[in-house]
């Protein structure tokens, strides 16, 4: 599913969409569809409201079904004609290729479809999925490439790093675009082995506030910022030294707090522990499906005035850290003109855990970036459904950000213009060689010892989107 001008489409292979399909005439039932969904959103989100809501999703179904039956009527293809093997093709490319038994560690608890899994997060669940920035093919921060932040502390304005990154507006808007990730750092560099220059805020008695625009990125996409233990000794597949909570062999095992993650249909915020004693998971380091978790509801975050937070404008998100009678309690409020969204998290062992032992006492690395994947229906299923899924790749904008000891103002920002277009990054220049590019061989340079080391290795970096050239 694809969500353009405000309506969920299904997306059809290119063999299925032959001259002259007449899609426009499902039209009228798309449109009835979404109405009828804002119409139910509307009247709130009461437990009475499952079976209406069913109903709507049922009609989806129709509608797609429709539109699919459209496709394969132009081309003269029925249900029958197509293979057990064509079918197994279809879960391979959009499921996991881990889901063999019902009992294996890597995968959910709850009930699943062919190709795709729904319910809680799985421990493909992971960051890694994105790229991190590695420099040049020296190991330098290239020019203009720096990611310089300002960072409002209690009223006084830092300066730090987010190599790699685009940040426009005075330093004040991180600009993403998929699939790399970056990390906040005291420096310009790229020496992701020492950890006296990573900047680690101490954020437990303070709140972290920043302005979001979501600006359409939708099912399947995955904006993010999030705080790990790392660095590890270990260099990794990546060569950063990086760790989460999914214990990958190939990289580091840390503990891991999701601040926040999501796209216009959800926001998601995970705490994961690693206290080594989860009941049914002997072998976990750490709770890979995290506990606790907050998320966002329909009725709360999605695009559209019935929802509380439309998330097709800009809002508000802001997270407080505080310690209540011994215990460490993480309040998220989003915030949009007179409309607020609340999600209180804690008190809760693991929570506990993260705060002592984490460690967010005595400080752990930011991180934040930008992924995608066609399963990413453990995140965003209740809107998009359990279908594959695909991210229209659009920028989003994470700015103005704040940090405030708990009982003081928080910084309102001066209003700043709305994004605009910003000449892309100096591309890196193309070493000699057989190398991995992201997109096309005029695309961006990887810049990843592990991608560049052969082409099996580059075919799964970037998200699958990486050549070889």
């Amino acid at each position: 599913w694809l969500k353009r001008d405000g309506l969920r489409v299904p997306i059809l292979p290119a063999s299925l969409h032959p001259p002259g399909a007449n899609f426009a005439a499902m039209a009228p039932q798309r449109h009835q569809l979404v109405a009828d969904e804002e119409h139910l959103i509307s009247e709130g989100g009461g437990e009475h409201q499952q079976q209406p809501r069913r109903h709507v999703f049922r009609k989806a179904a129709l509608v797609a079904g429709g539109l699919a039956a459209t496709a394969l009527v132009a081309l003269g293809v029925t249900h029958a004609t197509r293979t057990p093997a064509s079918l197994a093709k279809v879960s391979k490319v959009v499921g996991f290729d881990s889901v063999t038994k019902k009992d294996d560690s890597t995968l959910m608890d709850e009930e699943t479809t062919p190709g795709i899994v729904m319910g809680r997060a799985p421990s493909q669940k992971s960051f890694t999925k994105s790229m991190p920035y590695m420099g040049d093919r020296d190991g330098a921060v290239g020019k203009g490439e720096d990611g310089m932040i300002k960072i409002n502390e209690d009223g006084i304005i830092n300066t730090y790093y987010l190599p790699g990154a685009t940040v426009i507006d005075d330093h004040t808007n991180v600009e993403y675009r998929p699939p790399f990730r970056f990390y906040l750092m005291k420096e310009p560099t790229v020496d992701y082995s020492d950890a006296s220059k990573f900047y680690k805020p101490l954020l437990v008695g303070k709140t972290f506030t920043v302005d979001m625009n979501m600006n359409g990125a939708a099912c399947g996409c995955n904006l993010n910022f999030y705080l790990v233990d790392m660095p590890v000794k270990s260099a990794g597949k990546d060569g950063d030294h990086y760790c989460d909570a999914q214990c990958f062999p190939d990289m580091g095992c840390c503990a891991e707090f999701d601040m926040n993650e999501g796209n216009d249909d959800v926001q998601q915020i995970t705490n994961h522990a690693c206290t080594k004693d989860y009941s049914g998971h002997p072998d976990w380091v750490c709770n890979k499906w995290g506990d606790p978790e907050d998320k966002t509801k329909a009725s709360q975050f999605s695009e559209g005035k019935a929802h509380d937070i439309d998330s097709s404008k800009p809002y508000v998100f802001a997270q407080k850290f505080e310690v209540v009678k011994a215990h460490l309690v993480i309040t998220t409020t989003m915030t949009q003109g007179p409309k607020e969204v609340v999600m209180t998290m804690g008190p809760s062992d693991q929570l506990n855990a993260m705060w002592k032992d984490g460690s967010l006492e005595r400080g752990m690395a930011f991180v934040t970036g930008y992924w995608y994947a066609p399963d990413m229906n453990w995140l965003d299923g209740e809107e998009c459904g359990s279908g594959a899924e695909l991210c229209d790749d659009n920028p989003t904008y994470i700015s103005n950000w704040r940090i405030t000891t708990n009982g003081q103002p928080v910084p309102t920002p001066a209003p700043a213009p709305n994004p605009s277009p910003n000449p892309s990054p100096t591309p890196v220049p193309k070493p000699k060689g057989s190398k991995c590019y992201y997109g096309s061989c005029d695309g961006s340079y990887m810049a990843s010892v592990w991608c560049d080391a052969s082409e099996s290795n580059c075919k799964s970096c970037g998200g699958g989107r990486s050549v070889w050239c």
